[in-house]
């Protein structure tokens, strides 16, 4: 049995008038916060796209398809850090010269993963296709930073706008799952929990690490933010996402709202880190010191 997606139903309803109507747009912007199922919608409805399907069931789709095709960042290993290249706007000629060729069934849809990571001249490129659609052809882009898309490119898209997903519909799917309270409402956090032995282990060190954090003394905490201080982007927005979910769970269980402003602080700091060129060690030192 295919397993269905959970959440969202809003605009999933909204997608199925969408593609069931006399004419389909011809791109489409999906944007909200990391792992709350926006790319496995795009997934099920490019499947929905090629195929002509009458009536979504909104099954989640991961098999190949000629007629499916992804760009995401690269990523690679460097001196032992993971390093996430933007996408450039050769991946994007590439994609849309396959995009060119007749499909192998109804039509061809092209998905691009963190959309944001574009280049300026990557999404320039990109401008024609949505400028200029061919018939049968679709583009999905798939964000969780609208503010690094050109304007240009978000008029030209239908804008859907996806949020966390309802605590109650998680419970009823995931009521056993001892990461629930990781998950901050993003059914994502656990398929990469259960297919990631890294995030995994990622996310009971950030666990950890959080439920001692009052009994550390100021050197251990230092030694923690020197240990942190080495790690690439991707695992510290993993870390530090644990944080912030687990300490806005914390405040809305037990009425202690000064945690929300705790939370807000580890998100400013982690933010801060990812797009700037702060010292990193410093800035998690600063945290770590003076967080409760």
């Amino acid at each position: 049995m295919n397993k269905k997606i959970i959440g969202h139903r809003v605009n999933l309803d909204l997608l199925s008038n969408t593609i069931t109507g006399d004419s389909v747009h011809h791109g489409f912007l999906f944007s909200g916060p990391e792992r709350v199922g926006k790319h496995t919608i795009a997934r099920s409805l490019a499947n929905d796209i090629v195929n002509d399907t009458e009536k979504s069931m909104w099954d989640i789709y991961n098999r190949i398809d000629s007629d499916i095709y992804t760009v995401k960042p690269e990523k690679i290993i460097k001196k032992k850090k993971l390093i996430i290249r933007d996408i450039s706007v050769d991946a994007i000629i590439k994609a849309t010269q396959s995009m060119a060729l007749a499909p192998d069934k109804s039509a061809k849809v092209l998905i691009i993963d963190d959309a944001h990571r574009m280049t300026i001249t990557a999404q320039n490129a990109l401008l024609k296709s949505l400028e200029e659609p061919q018939n049968n052809r679709y583009v999905i882009l798939v964000t969780h930073n609208t503010d690094r898309l050109l304007q240009t490119i978000q008029s030209r898209c239908f804008n859907l706008s996806f949020g966390v997903v309802d605590t109650d519909e998680l419970c009823a799917s995931y009521s056993d799952n001892e990461y629930l309270q990781d998950m901050g409402g993003r059914p994502g956090f656990l398929e990469c929990v259960e297919s990631d032995d890294d995030f995994r282990d990622t996310v009971i060190y950030a666990r950890e690490q959080l439920q001692g954090l009052a009994q550390k003394k100021v050197h251990e905490r230092l030694e923690l933010a020197a240990e942190l201080s080495k790690k690439d982007d991707e695992y510290l927005n993993i870390f530090f996402d644990v944080w912030v979910y687990r300490i806005w769970a914390a405040a809305h269980k037990t009425k202690k709202f000064q945690l929300v402003r705790v939370a807000d602080k580890v998100g400013m700091v982690l933010n801060k880190m990812q797009l700037t060129n702060v010292n990193k060690q410093l800035a998690l030192e600063d945290l770590l010191l003076h967080i409760v």
